[in-house]
C-alpha cells in the first residue's frame, strides 16, 4: 500500500524582527512565501482571509525534511528555501529555538509528532524532528477506539497550546487506519496595545463591503503612529506593548478594488512602506473583529509549484527510506480577535501521513476592506496576515 501525507495548518499574519545574522535568510524567505501564499488563497476567497504563514513554513518545513529529488526540489522552492538543505534546515530551527527564549514573551511556536508504534521510520529523520523541540509520541491508528483516543490526545494538544483558539484541528475523517505520523504545529499570540483605544470611544459606524453596508463597532483614537500615505494606500502601523510587534494596516483608496489591491502587493512592497513611514498625529476608526476561519491549501499549493509532493510520484525516502508516501492535503485553521485592549491570534498545522490508497492630524478610517499584518520585531517574521471584508462573518 501507499501513504498519504495531509497537512492541516494554520495561518495568521505577524511580522517579527531578529538581529541574529544566522536567521537573516530564513526569515526573509518566509515573509516572502507569507505575500505569496495570502495572494493565492485570497485571489479565490471573497470573504474574510486570515493565515498564519509561519505555522505554515514550520509544519512544511519538517515535512520538507524528509522529501528527496524533485519533491524537495518542488518544495523548496515553493517555500523559499535555500539550495543547502541542512543549511536551511539549521536557520529554521535556530530561529525556533530563539522565539523559544524567556525574552519572547507575547507569542509561542511549538512542534509535536505523533508516530505510529512500531512502525520503521528512519531513526535519522527522528533525529531530525528533535532539532525543531518537537514533542514525539506514538500512537495506534489501526484499532478505532485507540485511533479515536490518539485523534483526542493531538487536538488536546493543540487547543491547549493556543490557549483554546484552536479546536477539533483534525477531525475524524482526517486519520484512519493507514496514517503513520502526524506533525503537528501550533502558535499564540496575545499582546496589548502601545496604546490602547478607549472603550468609551466605540461607537456604532457602517463598513463599505463592495457589495452593501454592514454596521459595525469601531474603536477610535488619537495618537503619534508611523504612517505612509500616497496615490495607492495608507499604511499604518500600531505598535504593541514594549514595541515587541506591531499590526499594519494597508488601506487602499476608495476607488481600488481590494483584490487587485492584494495582487499588487508583495514583501518587498511591505518593506519599503516600512521603512518610508513616518510618525505624525493620526485620528484612526478601525473596527473590532473576530475571525474564525479553516483552509484546505492543496491547490494553492500545487498552484505555486508544490506538485510532486501531492502525486503517486511524491519522494519522501527520507521520512521511511521508500517511496511510499505523499501529502493528501493541508488543512490550516486560524483565530484572531482584536478589540480596545489588545489582539489575540492562534494557528494550528498537522501533517497526517497515512498509507496511499505631524503637525496636522491625518485621518485613517477603516470603513472598507483592508489588509493586516502582525509582525514580531525581535527578528521581523510575519505571524500573520488576512484580509478584513466583513465585520460580521
Amino acid at each position: 500500500m501507499s501513504k498519504i501525507l495531509t497537512t492541516l495548518t494554520l495561518i495568521i499574519c505577524f511580522s517579527v524582527t531578529i538581529n541574529a545574522q544566522k536567521t537573516t535568510n530564513i526569515v526573509e524567505n518566509n515573509n516572502d512565501f507569507a505575500f505569496r501564499l495570502f495572494k493565492n488563497i485570497s485571489a479565490t476567497d471573497s470573504t474574510n482571509v486570515f493565515i498564519s504563514p509561519i505555522s505554515v513554513s514550520s509544519a512544511l518545513a519538517i515535512t520538507y525534511d524528509g522529501a528527496k529529488g524533485k519533491t524537495a526540489k518542488e518544495m523548496r522552492k515553493t517555500l523559499g528555501f535555500t539550495k543547502d538543505k541542512s543549511g536551511s534546515h539549521n536557520e529554521f530551527t535556530e530561529l525556533l529555538k530563539y522565539y523559544k527564549q524567556d525574552n519572547v514573551n507575547i507569542f509561542k511556536i511549538v512542534n509535536a509528532a505523533f508516530a505510529k508504534e512500531k512502525y520503521n521510520f528512519l531513526e535519522s529523520y527522528f533525529e531530525l524532528l528533535k532539532d525543531y523541540d518537537a514533542l514525539i509520541k506514538q500512537a495506534d491508528f489501526i484499532d478505532d477506539n485507540n485511533r479515536e483516543e490518539a485523534r483526542n490526545e493531538m487536538n488536546q494538544w493543540v487547543l491547549e497550546n493556543t490557549n483554546y483558539k484552536i479546536e477539533e484541528l483534525i477531525d475524524k475523517s482526517s486519520v484512519d487506519k493507514l496514517t503513520r505520523l502526524v506533525l503537528l504545529n501550533a502558535i499564540h499570540f496575545k499582546a496589548d496595545w502601545k496604546f490602547e483605544f478607549p472603550e468609551d470611544k466605540t461607537r456604532q459606524m457602517i463598513f463599505h463591503h463592495p457589495n452593501r453596508q454592514y454596521i459595525a463597532s469601531y474603536m477610535h483614537t488619537k495618537q503619534d503612529f508611523k504612517i505612509f500615505q500616497d496615490s495607492t494606500l495608507t499604511f499604518l502601523e500600531i505598535p504593541y506593548a514594549d514595541d515587541l510587534a506591531s499590526m499594519y494596516i494597508l488601506l487602499p483608496p476608495d476607488s481600488c478594488d481590494i483584490d487587485d489591491f492584494i495582487n499588487n502587493l508583495n514583501y518587498e512592497k511591505f518593506k519599503f512602506f516600512i521603512e518610508s513611514s513616518v510618525e505624525d498625529k493620526v485620528d484612526i476608526l478601525i473596527p473590532k473583529f473576530k475571525i474564525e476561519v479553516r483552509y484546505k491549501l492543496k491547490k494553492n499549493l500545487m498552484d505555486m509549484g508544490m506538485q510532486q509532493a501531492f502525486t503517486s510520484r511524491a519522494n519522501f525516502k527520507g521520512m521511511n527510506g521508500r517511496s511510499d508516501l505523499l501529502i493528501d492535503d493541508v488543512i490550516h485553521q486560524t483565530f484572531i480577535e482584536i478589540d480596545e485592549k489588545g489582539t489575540e491570534a492562534a494557528a494550528a498545522t498537522a501533517v497526517v501521513v497515512r498509507e496511499k490508497s505631524s503637525p496636522k492630524v491625518r485621518y485613517v478610517n477603516l470603513n472598507r476592506p483592508f489588509v493586516f499584518i502582525i509582525k514580531e520585531n525581535y527578528k521581523n517574521s510575519i505571524l500573520f496576515i488576512g484580509k478584513f471584508m466583513n465585520p460580521q462573518e
